[in-house]
């Protein structure tokens, strides 16, 4: 009688290690989810602001060609014939300022367009470190491991409670 009340117990015992085992599985398995999911938001709003800063960039660089194209044009139309020879002289002038403007332009836009696949490479590296660490957390757990040990545990428990018994 008392054997089976020793197998009761041990099967008790078991049962409830096996559902603390599962739960903390799910548990682990919830945290590297929300770990994930925190890294890859993180990810998409630096890239969002990367993105909007190469934008703004390139937005004040067109306000300030706008801005400067609206003031010669304004300051030509009041002074007149005057300031129109000054501004035909500064025209041909102009034309090689915007030559050189136009290639400077072109490689600030390039060397943008490199940092921000270098950002772009960093922040996947970034991740991919993360999911290295994420996997090891898992690997580190080992549940199957610890899962064997303890049925070999409650197996050796048990030989022991049948010769005692």
């Amino acid at each position: 009688m008392a054997t089976k009340t020793t197998k009761t117990s041990v099967k008790k015992a078991s049962a409830k290690a096996k559902a603390e085992v599962i739960e903390a599985v799910d548990a682990v398995e919830e945290a590297v989810e929300t770990a994930a999911d925190t890294v890859l938001a993180r990810v998409s709003k630096n890239l969002d602001r990367v993105q909007g800063v190469a934008k703004q960039a390139w937005f004040a660089y067109l306000g300030a060609a706008g801005r400067t194209y609206d003031e010669v044009t304004n300051r030509y139309v009041q002074a007149g014939e005057e300031l129109q020879e000054r501004v035909s002289k500064l025209n041909k002038g102009s034309q090689n300022l915007v030559g050189e403007l136009v290639s400077r332009g072109e490689k600030v836009q390039d060397e943008a367009e490199a940092r921000i696949k270098e950002g772009r490479a960093t922040i996947e590296e970034q991740i991919e470190v993360a999911k290295g660490r994420l996997v090891g957390l898992t690997s580190f757990v080992d549940v199957p491991a610890r899962l064997q040990d303890l049925s070999d545990k409650l197996e050796s428990l048990s030989k022991d409670l049948k010769k005692s018994a």
